[in-house]
């Protein structure tokens, strides 16, 4: 193993189990926020009935497994064992995963979520979530993601007052579009929001070519 995937390594380590600690202080947290976005509100609106769709980083299901409408159905992916635990009162599956390498057969999914999530991945890894991404969505499918504008990789060591690191990375904006469309998802909508603890992040409503 080399510098780089030690160094990726200890960063998924840490996101897991900085996720499985602070459960609590994150659903306080999650709670006293509103993260809903016009963007993620569109594409509940836009799905059919019986849609399937996948939340990728799905974390206790409160922002999107418990929103979906009826009779969409929802499957939640997560790293947290805890996350995942908690994100079943919400759907029928949750599964605890890895987002490089999801446990999904290909064209599953009629579209995909994936909030706050993928930012907790190394950026270098990126462009392989994008590609699990496009492999499990149908031709033509849908999905809303968020990343960051500059680069950025970073650490709390005491991440909401809970004395529990939590690490987060993302490429630049560019690097991200240019990875999308190497993995033939289209960005079709994009809007910055601030989320529930002040920080700033780009929406982006994605479209997989048919």
């Amino acid at each position: 193993m080399t510098g780089d995937d030690e160094a990726d390594a200890a960063f998924r380590r840490a996101v897991r189990s900085g996720y499985d600690s602070l459960a609590d202080a994150y659903a306080a947290q999650r709670d006293a926020g509103d993260d809903s976005p016009d963007l993620l509100d569109s594409l509940f609106d836009d799905l059919g009935a019986g849609a399937r769709v996948l939340d990728l980083g799905c974390g206790a299901g409160d922002l999107v497994l418990d929103s979906l409408p009826d009779p969409v159905r929802g499957v939640g992916l997560d790293v947290s064992r805890e996350q995942t635990r908690r994100a079943r009162t919400h759907a029928d599956r949750v599964v605890q995963g890895d987002m490089t390498a999801l446990p999904f057969d290909a064209d599953s999914f009629d579209a995909a979520t994936a909030m706050y999530s993928i930012i907790h991945v190394p950026a270098s890894e990126h462009p392989a979530v994008y590609a699990e991404l496009a492999r499990v969505l149908r031709p033509g499918g849908d999905a809303v993601v968020v990343t960051g504008h500059d680069a950025w990789t970073g650490a709390n060591p005491d991440w909401l007052d809970a004395n529990v690191e939590m690490r987060w990375s993302w490429p630049a904006l560019a690097e991200t579009k240019r990875a999308l469309r190497e993995a033939g998802l289209e960005v079709v909508e994009e809007a910055d929001v601030a989320d529930s603890l002040g920080g700033s992040f780009r929406h982006l409503r994605l479209s997989l070519d048919a």
